[in-house]
């Protein structure tokens, strides 16, 4: 049986170097605003919050972490004083370019980074960081994190920049022996003030599926772990078990359990009550008890998301996975609707993990065998 995350997000704040358009915060990062949420102390407090709750994964995200002076002190503090298991940083790669900088996180006891890549050269990938040279900077990055045996992944926003190429970005990321490649659908909902600056970015789910569908086939052979978010499973047809939204995200060990990152955040009250909205919604409760309170918790606190985040077309009442499935955005149906969205015809699947192979990957709280002995400059000093 898969086993829960056991990985939540420390944001650091909103401050970055980069300025990609689909930011969730872009404007705090033009405007210079937000750009350290947490003081250290703040930071620790929330880190002590979470390992009381039983977490045993940190993953440091923003805004661009690596801007804060503190995070070295951060990541030594997670893995030698408070003893969690695995600490991952979110991160465009800019600073891990400098080979003494990433060995003194890797020497503090980062295990795991999340390179956000966008695109497979730099003529779009910088387009889309609006940063001449952070192709060539973050490709050096995963280099460096590789030699050190730190495990590497990627995440890649899709847009219409890149939709046409994501073939070349699934061959670079093998060929970067990165281990896990996550594409997350662009979503034009977060900042209404951004929408002019995302108006190049649109593109369909119909679309996308199809170009995804095309590159799976041709790399599927190599693919390492791969997961899609933010899409509903109707348009991967063949590939379900690469799709990754609220309902899977529990049982997706590089996700992060967004129950008890409320929890550290606004209070466990707050976070119960939030779930407990949600939990009348989830249709698979039976599946859900298996894994006891927190389970039905962490449930009904992705269907919170679904119901306050999506729109449910008519048609998925009809659709086999119409109780797994957390349906379209509201700002994509704003500006795409429902008409591609075609129920899919057989039993009602109630698994939200029916098909998803995450579990295979790593248990929570420990990384793949192959970097298990890997990462000896952790032991180095500071």
């Amino acid at each position: 049986m898969a086993g829960l995350t056991s990985k939540v997000d420390i944001n650091l704040g909103y401050g970055c170097n980069c300025k990609c358009p689909f930011c969730y915060y872009y404007d705090s990062v033009i405007t210079n605003t937000n750009l350290n949420t947490l003081t250290t102390e703040q930071a620790k407090q929330q880190l002590r919050r979470a390992r009381r709750l039983g977490i045993k994964e940190i993953e440091f995200t923003g805004g661009e972490v690596t801007l804060r002076k503190d995070l070295v002190e951060l990541v030594q503090f997670c893995k030698f004083e408070l003893g969690f298991k695995l600490v991952s940083i979110i991160t465009n790669g800019m600073a891990l370019a400098k080979r003494e900088y990433t060995n003194r996180l890797v020497a503090a006891g980062v295990d795991d980074v999340l390179f956000s890549l966008h695109g497979h050269n730099s003529e779009i990938h910088d387009q889309l960081t609006v940063t001449p040279g952070s192709f060539e900077k973050i490709i050096r990055a995963m280099e460096i994190c590789s030699e050190m045996g730190v495990r590497v992944r990627t995440n890649t926003v899709v847009c219409k920049p890149n939709l046409a190429h994501l073939s070349d970005l699934l061959e670079l990321c093998i060929n970067k022996n990165v281990d896990n490649i996550s594409l997350v659908m662009f979503n034009p909902i977060i900042q209404r003030t951004n929408v002019s600056s995302q108006e190049g970015l649109y593109v369909n789910y119909a679309e996308a599926g199809r170009e995804m569908v095309k590159a799976f086939d041709k790399h599927k052979a190599r693919l390492p772990h791969t997961n899609v978010r933010y899409i509903p499973f109707c348009f991967l047809p063949g590939y379900e078990s690469f799709v990754t939204n609220h309902d899977q995200f529990n049982f997706e060990p590089d996700e992060w359990n967004n129950f008890v990152s409320v929890c550290i955040q606004d209070g466990v009250l707050r976070a119960t009550v939030r779930a407990l909205r949600g939990l009348r919604d989830v249709r698979y409760k039976r599946f859900a008890m298996k894994y006891g309170v927190r389970g039905l918790l962490m449930a009904g606190m992705g269907r919170f998301y679904t119901l306050y985040q999506k729109v449910k077309p008519k048609q998925c009442s009809q659709c086999a996975y119409n109780h797994v499935c957390d349906y379209l955005w509201k700002g994509y149906h704003d500006v795409y609707g429902d008409e591609d969205v075609v129920p899919v015809k057989g039993e009602s699947v109630n698994n939200p993990i029916w098909v998803t192979n995450a579990a295979n990957i790593r248990k929570p709280g420990s990384l793949p065998d192959k970097y298990q002995d890997s990462n000896i400059l952790r032991f180095r000093s500071i």
